[in-house]
């Protein structure tokens, strides 16, 4: 199990929003600054801090780890933070938006938490899951590439979409769509690879993470590394 406690620093350090993530959050939920929103998962906030500063929403974010919470908490004095898991979430029905990025791989009992979801959101509210789909993880740009054992790895732990779908569906939700966004930038430093910024990182082996990060080393000597991060989407409206 991966301790985020312990790596938080590093997801401080190196973790940035996905911009065309963050524009779809925030264009396709509908939210403005008579909205309430929450993130689930929020780790340091980066997600919902940004959306609190684009929309100027009243924005609360969960996480279990203490850690990461403090930190989140140091960056704003107006979002609220609150420790708590995805399968409980210790919150009345009083929400526009419920979002998590990078959170339901970590889940056993998806359903759970879209059961939670579902009762704090109100009619009408939305949820989103920005997650990775098998195309997604197979196709990684560096990732898959220089640690192709994350891909087994990450096919392991993250739920297929159909699967996640029917949970959705299951617990309620209705009008699901997917959406998939990229974008495409040049990597200069490898430093949040090196620091293991990157949970997948961490359930390899250390010759495999020892090769790759070699393999990125020799190839930064002679040029960039062309990076493409992408994402999926998937939304559903409560009844």
């Amino acid at each position: 199990m991966i301790d985020y406690d312990r790596i938080a620093s590093e997801y401080a350090q190196h973790r940035r929003v996905h911009p065309e993530v963050l524009n779809r959050l925030h264009l396709d939920s509908g939210i403005d600054m008579n909205s309430i929103v929450l993130e689930v998962g929020c780790g340091t906030g980066n997600y919902i801090l940004a959306i609190e500063g684009l929309t100027g929403a009243q924005c609360w974010g969960t996480d279990p780890s203490d850690i990461m919470l403090e930190k989140a908490r140091l960056r704003s004095e107006t979002a609220t933070f609150q420790r708590g898991l995805a399968e409980s979430l210790d919150f009345p029905t009083v929400f526009d938006f419920v979002f998590s990025v990078d959170v339901i791989h970590h889940l056993k009992k998806p359903r759970t938490y879209f059961e939670q979801a579902y009762r704090i959101l109100k009619s009408g509210g939305k949820l989103c899951t920005v997650t990775d789909s098998e195309e997604i993880i197979r196709n990684r740009e560096p990732l898959a590439i220089y640690f192709p054992e994350t891909v087994k790895a990450d096919l392991k732990r993250y739920h297929p979409i159909a699967e996640l779908r029917e949970e959705m569906e299951t617990a309620g939700f209705v009008k699901l769509s997917e959406t998939t966004v990229e974008f495409t930038y040049l990597l200069t430093d490898i430093q949040a690879y090196k620091d293991k910024a990157f949970s997948c990182l961490h359930l390899i082996s250390k010759g495999s993470f020892k090769r790759g990060i070699e393999e990125m080393e020799r190839d930064l000597e002679t040029g960039s590394i062309k990076c493409t991060p992408r994402y999926l989407l998937l939304w559903g409206t409560r009844i």
